[in-house]
């Protein structure tokens, strides 16, 4: 893949931004920097997130809402594109991409952000060059549907300012999208001891983080719900999701 096709895709531990870094996205990165690496009032409850940031092994990318979706869209797909196969070529690695939308928009609400967010994974699938994975519904009425790309299942989540009391869906003042390979994930799966431990590990520091109740639709703490789609950009209140997933494209 050229180098100038993923201008935009950096690691943490790389150093100084690509030349050419809006302003807006600088100050988030410093901010969601913050957030992962905070205490207050306990540490960020993804120990996976916090882990990668003190490792470098987060990356980013920035997508600007002020210009042509379309061609953001397409960079932005380069982008997620680089970055797994950056994770293909360090399997023992657990990278992570954290998208950031912006710049901030104070005007936008809870059902505008969540209205983005699901607008941008259909513009991503959109130029997504590579046959749909195997073994994954590529039908997102598919209840055991999930997002994937250049071949490859994706955990996904979207964070933004509107969640309020729900602090860990918040990481900064733009929305943000992190997405990590599900390959990642094998050894520590809801069916393995490992798996469970890390779930149980998770749920307890985010009672500890937030004063709200977890997500109905993230599981018993043994496994996960078979519609990932709810866990992408659940409700502020943590009540379950009803209907079909928001995400609308032609099968390929």
């Amino acid at each position: 893949m050229a180098e100038a096709a993923t201008a935009r895709l950096w690691a943490g531990a790389e150093g100084a931004m690509p030349h050419g870094t809006p302003r807006w996205a600088v100050e988030e990165r410093r901010r969601v920097r913050g957030t992962l690496l905070g205490v207050h009032p306990a540490p960020y409850p993804c120990h996976f997130g916090s882990i990668g940031e003190n490792k470098g092994t987060n990356h980013y990318t920035y997508w600007d809402l002020d210009h042509d979706f379309a061609d953001e869209a397409k960079a932005v797909a380069r982008d997620l594109e680089a970055f797994v196969e950056k994770q293909r070529a360090l399997p023992e690695e657990r990278l992570s991409l954290l998208i950031m939308a912006g710049p901030p928009q104070a005007h936008r609400d809870f059902a505008g952000y969540r209205e983005c967010f699901w607008r941008m994974l259909s513009a991503l699938h959109e130029h997504d060059r590579h046959p749909w994975p195997a073994g994954v519904p590529d039908d997102p009425q598919d209840p055991k549907w999930e997002f994937a790309f250049a071949g490859e299942p994706l955990f996904t989540f979207g964070t933004c300012p509107a969640y309020g009391p729900r602090r860990s869906r918040t990481l900064g003042e733009c929305l943000v999208i992190g997405v990590q390979c599900r390959s990642v994930f094998t050894s520590i799966s809801g069916s393995t001891a490992a798996g469970r431990a890390a779930k149980k590990r998770i749920r307890r520091s985010l009672a500890e983080y937030e004063d709200v109740p977890l997500l109905a639709d993230a599981g018993d703490g043994q496994g996960s719900t078979a519609e990932k789609w709810k866990q992408y950009f659940p409700e502020v209140d943590g009540q379950p999701l009803s209907g079909n997933c928001p995400v609308r494209w032609e099968k390929q």
